[in-house]
């Protein structure tokens, strides 16, 4: 390889990292709760190869979507604590070096957020049928379902869009005691609930 070759290769590379970097630091930026945030900085740290902080990240994301097992309904627990163990699988993979793409580990983000979607979604639906107020768990489905979607390199659109915008301003006044109208209730449901198909199959695809 000739000097001037090795120097454009050179550049290139250094070019390359500098952009994955920047995207990384992007995206830690966007996600403001967890388990989103640690994700985010796992994400981050991979990028810039130290692996060993990115596998504390991930192990803290693991701990906090453990602890949402004890909250989510009981026929929804076992799922969310399946993702749980996966980040814990996935911590050590990272952190033997084994996992060679960040693109491996936002598909496996997105696969928790979607898990923890559904978990609220049904707790949702257990929560209606109950007569209980489901703003909260419906708040946190589209919470979650976001942070799936942002994973995926996806945005919510449309109805789900809306609902998700509705469900996040309802669940700041449940914590005042109001409650959603119920049509606005099933509307968001539902949307939410589309929306969580549309990004499985996205995963999945």
């Amino acid at each position: 390889m000739t000097r001037k070759a090795l120097v454009v290769s050179c550049v290139c590379l250094i070019a390359t990292l500098l952009t994955g970097i920047s995207v990384a630091r992007a995206q830690s930026s966007e996600f403001t709760t967890e388990p989103d945030k640690s994700m985010a900085s796992a994400q981050e740290s991979f990028v810039k190869g130290d692996m060993n902080a990115a596998a504390e990240h991930i192990k803290k994301a693991a701990g906090y979507v453990r602890a949402e097992s004890s909250k989510v309904t009981k026929s929804s627990s076992k799922a969310v604590k399946k993702a749980a163990d996966d980040l814990d699988k996935l911590g050590n993979e990272v952190k033997k070096g084994t996992v060679k793409s960040p693109d491996e580990l936002k598909k496996s983000f997105a696969k928790v957020d979607h898990a923890l979607a559904k978990a609220w979604h049904e707790t949702a639906a257990a929560e209606q049928k109950a007569g209980r107020n489901s703003t909260n768990a419906l708040a946190r489905a589209g919470s979650s379902l976001e942070g799936a979607a942002q994973w995926t390199g996806t945005k919510l659109e449309g109805g789900t869009r809306a609902a998700v915008d509705a469900v996040n301003s309802a669940g700041k006044s449940a914590e005042k005691g109001a409650r959603m109208g119920a049509d606005a209730v099933g509307r968001a449901f539902r949307s939410i609930g589309d929306g969580i198909a549309d990004i499985g199959r996205k995963i999945s695809g």
